[in-house]
């Protein structure tokens, strides 16, 4: 009887000659959504007080290098109440992203 189960465990943990599935990310990484953007958008991500976040790709109208904030950078891809100004991250914001942060 022992065999028996021994052969039940072996025939269920039997490996396949198919070939390996090809993973383009690993397991433990969030998709970066800026990867969506064509040429000539910008990769927006807009995060309210609670650190919801909304992530769009806009028509790149200014170069804004490095997410630097400025006027104009704030004024092109942060509509009122969002603004740019450096403000604690709410973690896990996209690394290519633009960011702006609500009341």
């Amino acid at each position: 009887m022992r065999w028996f189960a021994v052969l039940l465990m072996v025939g269920a943990c039997a490996c396949s000659d198919s070939p390996a599935r090809v993973i383009d990310a690993p397991i433990d990484t969030a998709a970066d959504p800026s990867l969506a953007c064509g040429t000539g958008e910008l990769c927006v991500a807009r995060y309210d007080g609670a650190c919801r976040r909304a992530v769009a790709c806009v028509a790149r109208t200014i170069e804004c290098p490095g997410n630097a904030c400025s006027a104009a950078c704030e004024a092109s891809y942060c509509p009122s109440p969002y603004q740019c100004h450096t403000r604690p991250p709410c973690g896990g914001e996209p690394p290519s992203a633009f960011t702006c942060y609500g009341p």
